[in-house]
């Protein structure tokens, strides 16, 4: 016993001394930081788009200042500009908040000949959930006869509250347009953490348009459920300034 553990203990020491790192497990959503936290204005980074690429192939969040809208899809890192433009993020970018993991389909449906409205694909959505006490992780690939999205940012130091800077929000409305919507449906036990319900960003086919999904009208898609029963927090390595007075971020 005590020369396994011998040996254990090397194996270890060798792979950490040649630079290997451990595999993130398929099953967890990553997490940085809090929504509590970003509600509060910390937008300082927690992490780079470097770290958070080996831990997640989808998922969402923002950049250091509040500066535009995440989306990560097949194992790239997007954002949209509060102009709307979308750029491929470098790897020294900074984020102060993100979920992402990698996704395994674990539910599919597709929809065809149909006009649905956003109340109605969060309600088509919510008898493909399996249950409702576990993070589901979503890609809806469709044809959107209309979609309203936003972004915000950036802001400097001293930042506003998260409530403020999404006063001076910039909307913008594309129509017959195709792409996919990527985010998160979280229980409602997680809403200091995380954005309780459906949190959906959007991000078009020509990789030219997107952000924070406000409302849509798709014709025909298909939907994507990972069900992903663990999550994994990343607190921020510095003081975070609390949040002063009751606040909430319902996403959509």
């Amino acid at each position: 016993m005590m020369k396994k553990s011998i040996l254990v203990a090397c194996m270890i020491l060798m792979f950490v001394s040649l630079g290997f790192t451990p595999a993130f497990d398929r099953e967890t959503v990553y997490q940085g930081s809090t929504i509590e936290a970003l509600l509060a204005g910390n937008y300082d980074g927690v992490d780079t788009v470097k770290n958070l690429k080996t831990k997640g192939d989808t998922g969402l969040g923002t950049f250091a200042g509040l500066d535009g809208e995440m989306i990560v899809v097949d194992g790239k890192v997007y954002k949209v500009a509060k102009n709307g433009k979308v750029t491929v993020e470098g790897d020294a970018v900074q984020t102060p908040f993100y979920a992402v993991t990698y996704f395994d389909a674990d539910i599919t449906k597709k929809i065809a000949g149909t006009e649905i409205k956003l109340d109605s694909l969060k309600l088509e959505l919510d008898k493909l959930r399996v249950r409702n006490d576990l993070p589901y992780t979503i890609i809806i690939k469709g044809t959107f006869k209309v979609i309203k999205v936003r972004s915000t940012g950036p802001y400097q130091q001293p930042y506003p509250l998260l409530s403020d800077a999404l006063k001076e929000q910039n909307e913008i409305v594309y129509s017959d347009i195709s792409g996919r919507l990527v985010g998160f449906w979280l229980p409602d036990y997680l809403g200091n953490t995380n954005a309780a319900g459906y949190h959906l960003h959007f991000l078009s086919d020509d990789i030219e348009k997107g952000g924070h999904v406000l409302d849509l009208m798709l014709t025909d898609a298909e939907i994507r459920l990972d069900e992903t029963p663990k999550m994994h927090i990343q607190f921020s390595p510095y003081p975070t300034k609390p949040l002063k007075k009751p606040d909430n971020y319902k996403a959509l």
